[in-house]
């Protein structure tokens, strides 16, 4: 087991004990897009501007099943990032690890912001106040982040359930025994066989279960919710298991595939066929020591920037930043990062032909192509959160939060320059949502705060 996950592992002891690739992309995204225009007073110098934006959700981690942790909004850009400003904050508890979810709820709609810590997870008012509701779990903790789909919320807990509660009220619908703990986000789209929704998730060895990959039906499945499609405990070293958030596309077969990494001493990521739990192919990052891939992938679907495979990205603790090839697991090309003391958490964002990642030495921007550097910035702080990209081309910003020095930045797509900065009294591993004009983002203090520009923050809910 890795050095930073036995902090986490502790938690878990003491409590108690994308066809595909395209389409998911912008799963329960476009679809529940929402119009609406805005004007507002330009302090700086423009006059009075009317600003027309459309509304995405945020349903899941990394905002999509394949992990772009991209959002089409315009609201936040290189223009209007220095006017970030607080919005609402709420406590969730003593700490929280989880990336919200951000979703439009019910008709008509409601957006609703998810989170999770402690022993519970709330929704709250996209606009602030009051949570709609909380679930309070029976046992174990909440580390992984929510995802929404068709009304339902899915979350587990460290105790090694998989709840779905319907998203509305925060009743519960039913749950699924995983056994181990799940400190990995769930992944959920509709069932490869057409039958509903179906939620991917993984777990590490512990509560006397082994380490496990899992595909469960969800509620509205004709299968029936909250029951198993199929499980995967085929890791090649032994104790096998996961805890990285999976990541789903189709190869250039066509054949849907479920991509993640494993713990150490396993040190690997693994591609699955999403439908059967089969495996396709296995890549060994390392061999080393605490050297596992507890990364989200992000997944390339096939013809993207001239490959007709796919490419998968991910990095890895011992500071190498991969490209595999979808289709067969091969290796296109590796980066090195600068060395750290910790090893790294970072998924990436996926933004034409460049990725963008975190690290324990700052935040990188590569070719997606080639690897190659195109910059690296704020070397001397921590980055174990996932970035979250938004805005108008040409005026995209990078928004994430950093873990030693307690800041928040937005960071200019196009260069990495520094276009606003917020320091906290607590440092940050949730990565941030983007939805509504606003992001969101849950600290170690274990408050949600809520960020948007200035005509907004001071807009009514």
């Amino acid at each position: 087991m890795s050095k930073l996950i036995q902090a986490r592992a502790v938690l878990a002891s003491a409590a108690a004990g994308a066809a595909l690739a395209g389409a998911l992309a912008m799963a329960g995204s476009a679809s529940a897009a929402l119009h609406f225009r805005l004007m507002h007073h330009a302090s700086h110098g423009h006059g009075r501007h009317s600003l027309s934006t459309t509304v995405y959700n945020w349903p899941m981690f990394r905002a999509a099943p394949a992990h772009y942790g991209v959002s089409p909004e315009t609201a936040i850009s290189t223009a209007t990032a220095p006017s970030l400003t607080a919005r609402w904050a709420a406590k969730l508890g003593s700490t929280s690890f989880t990336s919200p979810a951000v979703a439009t709820i019910g008709s008509p709609g409601r957006a609703l912001v998810f989170a999770g810590a402690d022993s519970h997870l709330s929704a709250y008012p996209a606009s602030g106040g009051a949570p709609a509701w909380t679930y309070k779990l029976a046992s174990g903790v909440v580390e992984t982040s929510p995802a929404v789909f068709a009304g339902v919320v899915y979350f587990g807990s460290t105790s090694g359930t998989l709840y779905a509660v319907n998203a509305s009220t925060g009743a519960l619908m039913c749950t699924f025994s995983a056994g181990g703990p799940i400190l990995a986000s769930p992944a959920v789209i509709n069932a490869p066989d057409g039958s509903g929704p179906v939620v991917y998730d993984g777990t590490i060895p512990g509560n006397g279960a082994p380490g496990a990959e899992w595909a469960v039906y969800g509620p509205g499945n004709k299968h029936g919710g909250c029951t198993a499609d199929w499980e995967f405990t085929a890791f090649a070293v032994s104790p096998g298991g996961t805890w990285s958030p999976p990541a789903l596309g189709s190869d250039a077969k066509g054949v849907p595939l479920l991509v993640f990494g494993s713990k150490d001493p396993d040190d690997s990521v693994y591609a699955l066929n999403a439908s059967t739990g089969a495996l396709v192919w296995r890549y060994r990052t390392s061999t080393a020591q605490y050297s596992d891939v507890g990364a989200p992938p992000t997944i390339s679907p096939p013809g993207r920037n001239g490959f007709a495979d796919g490419v998968v990205y991910v990095t890895g603790k011992d500071k190498v930043v991969y490209a595999l090839d979808l289709t067969t697991g091969g290796l296109i090309w590796k980066h090195t990062l600068a060395a750290g003391s910790h090893g790294d958490l970072s998924g990436t964002a996926l933004v034409n032909n460049r990725v963008y990642l975190g690290s324990d030495t700052g935040v990188y921007a590569l070719s997606a192509s080639t690897g190659a550097l195109i910059w690296h910035v704020l070397s001397a702080d921590t980055f174990y959160a996932s970035p979250a990209v938004t805005g108008p081309a040409g005026q995209q910003v990078l928004l994430i939060g950093d873990d030693n020095t307690s800041d928040l930045y937005a960071l200019s797509l196009a260069t990495g320059a520094s276009r606003w900065t917020q320091h906290l009294a607590s440092g940050f591993w949730a990565s941030p949502a983007v939805s509504q004009g606003a992001f969101y983002v849950a600290g170690l203090d274990g408050v949600l705060r809520s960020y948007a520009p200035v005509f907004l923050a001071s807009r009514p809910g």
